[in-house]
């Protein structure tokens, strides 16, 4: 019996002893990802390192749609798309929080669509970074506050936080190093296709005040925030006109090109997929955006 419990002390010092070998080297490797344009570097760059004047927020509609280089030309105002596909307002709140650790912008873009505001990606959109659990404050306090003791549980332990980087960090070393503004372009052309309906649709909770809190944010820190809503050929009816009211309700600007019946209404060349602008369609969105953008700064 004393030879098992002696074993069994000598497993548990073996895992103990890894665990905290795989947190030192894994916060190391974390903390010295380089720029290559994939989405967990973009990640480290949007939680740790990017400065800018514009900010934009949101998934892949965003990521593909608004081009920083175009707002920077134009206004003069430094800009990055933290956009992050398949991500919700938790994401994007963890984002903004930790963009004001380092800078104040003077304006946050936020692109929003239905899942981004239900439960669709809530749990996603914490796993995909979990790594950064204890580097990134903003992301602890949100794991603190809104996930499972379970969650947190796990979390205390390396080998589970880091089970997922080993791949992605090591192709990252292996891809050359540019300098990265967020924006991701997509070049296909969609073929005639039809507008498809979505009729479901039922808010989160804790998406919803998550999207608060982004609000509550930017009006503490005096950041003027512009809300929209990009072209698509998926339409939720239903999320359009919750978030009209929601957005009414809070006094913050919202641009609906979901509903546009002019620039991008049945013109499928803009399109790369029925749910993303190709480059020649995020052109158009983003100089559109420009003028917004330029409305609310020579205001100021």
């Amino acid at each position: 019996m004393k030879k098992i419990l002696i074993n069994i002390l000598i497993i548990l010092a073996i895992v103990v002893a890894c665990d905290i070998i795989a947190g030192f080297v894994g916060n190391k490797m974390l903390m010295s990802t380089p720029e290559v344009g994939t989405l967990q570097a973009d990640a480290y760059q949007a939680m740790f390192k990017k400065k800018a004047d514009v900010l934009i927020l949101g998934s892949s509609r965003a990521r593909h749609t608004y081009i920083p280089s175009l707002i920077t030309d134009s206004t003069g105002l430094t800009a990055y798309n933290a956009g992050y596909d398949g991500h919700g307002m938790n994401y994007a709140l963890i984002v903004l929080q930790s963009f004001l650790e380092r800078c104040k912008p003077q304006v946050v873009v936020l692109e929003a669509c239905a899942a981004m505001v239900t439960d669709e990606w809530l749990n996603n959109s914490i796993d995909d970074v979990k790594h950064f659990y204890g580097l990134n404050k903003p992301l602890t306090n949100y794991v603190k506050e809104y996930g499972t003791w379970q969650l947190q549980a796990k979390l205390h332990s390396n080998l589970y936080r880091l089970n997922s980087t080993p791949t992605w960090m090591v192709k990252a070393r292996t891809l050359p190093s540019r300098d990265c503004d967020g924006y991701e372009p997509q070049y296909g052309n969609l073929a005639d296709t039809a507008i498809i309906n979505f009729n479901d649709f039922k808010t989160n909770e804790i998406q919803v005040k998550c999207f608060e809190e982004i609000i509550e944010t930017c009006n503490r820190n005096n950041i003027e925030l512009l809300v929209y809503i990009a072209p698509s050929l998926e339409v939720t009816a239903k999320f359009q006109e919750w978030m009209k009211e929601f957005c009414h309700e809070k006094d913050v600007i919202l641009k609906d090109y979901g509903c546009d019946k002019f620039l991008f209404s049945n013109r499928h060349q803009y399109f790369n997929d029925s749910d993303h602008l190709n480059d020649l369609g995020a052109r158009i969105l983003t100089n559109n955006t420009i003028k917004d953008i330029k409305c609310l700064t020579i205001s100021r």
